[in-house]
């Protein structure tokens, strides 16, 4: 199944290449963890120097890449948009550049894996309240293979899709993927908006058993 490539998710070097995001030979040329590092201690700095510029820095550094991280459990453009801007505010709100051990880039993927789960949770889960999906994913987070846990369900969303009736999963990736209204599929795939429904209820009631498991 193919994801949109919102961006690559290669960190940059100098502090130039940093604010524009772009990466010269020399950059390319350094290790990884190198460039991790780099890119974690300017990071580091700015946010001793400047909260704000910090923020507005790590943003565009890594918008688009968690975007691309969170639609490969949500299946939704918007939604993922939507689940990372959420992360970005609360990083900001509560201050949480003030007490980070690890690194800002763990942390946020970490924090959008959070609330992706949680959100399948709320959507495919309905017994369940978000209140309580919120506090066991808290507990879920302090566990050491939860990384582990996070790509069984991320293989598993992925397995079910594929799985999917042909007809079945173009209106579902339609619906979810593109955001295009129930008319607008109907009308790409000249079928009635009953059709259209009867494929997202079918495709919907897959996903929820299959990862009833799973969350």
């Amino acid at each position: 199944m193919a994801f949109p490539d919102y961006t690559d998710d290669q960190p940059a070097q100098s502090q130039s290449s940093l604010l524009s995001g772009e990466r010269s030979d020399h950059t390319e040329a350094l290790p990884e963890k190198g460039r991790l590092h780099d890119t974690e201690f300017f990071l580091k700095s700015t946010f001793e120097d400047d909260p704000s510029k910090g923020c507005a820095l790590l943003f565009r550094r890594y918008h688009k890449a968690l975007c691309n991280h969170a639609v490969r459990f949500v299946y939704s453009k918007e939604i993922a948009e939507d689940l990372v801007a959420d992360v970005f505010c609360k990083f900001w709100k509560t201050k949480a550049y003030e007490s980070i051990a690890t690194s800002y880039r763990l942390y946020l993927f970490r924090s959008v894996r959070n609330e992706a789960i949680n959100y399948l949770r709320w959507e495919f889960k309905e017994t369940e309240e978000i209140e309580q999906a919120i506090q066991r994913e808290s507990s879920l987070g302090h566990q050491p293979d939860h990384a582990t846990q996070y790509e069984e369900v991320c293989r598993k969303v992925e397995e079910l899709v594929e799985t999917l009736p042909p007809q079945c999963q173009k209106v579902f990736l339609l619906s979810r993927f593109e955001g295009k209204k129930y008319q607008e599929i109907a009308d790409e795939l000249s079928i009635s908006i009953k059709t259209v429904e009867v494929h997202l209820g079918k495709a919907l009631g897959i996903m929820r058993s299959g990862l009833k498991m799973y969350l």
